[in-house]
């Protein structure tokens, strides 16, 4: 697994239609491989302390990841780039 620091995994995520696609959610950020877990590389303007991560099920270029301080944060453009999501009015 050459490219994914020392530390705990804390989230771990299959593309629903390429299982060769892979996320990871890890303290130092989110980390990506394209085959099957030989390599990982740093997903740029992804969330660091990331603590989960997910792909939607029906649309996967759209990725989910929380943070360990309550953030989420998505990707409809399949982790190129990374947005704040907007809580729903009265969620809070």
């Amino acid at each position: 697994m050459g490219g994914l620091p020392t530390g705990t995994v804390n989230g771990f995520a299959v593309h629903p239609a390429n299982p060769k696609l892979m996320y990871v959610a890890m303290r130092a950020g989110l980390f990506r491989s394209e085959d099957a877990g030989g390599r990982w590389t740093p997903v740029a303007g992804g969330p660091k302390n990331a603590a989960a991560i997910a792909f939607h099920p029906r649309r996967p270029a759209e990725i989910y990841a929380a943070t360990t301080d309550g953030h989420i944060v998505v990707s409809r453009d399949g982790g190129v780039t990374w947005a704040a999501t907007v809580p729903e009015r009265g969620s809070r």
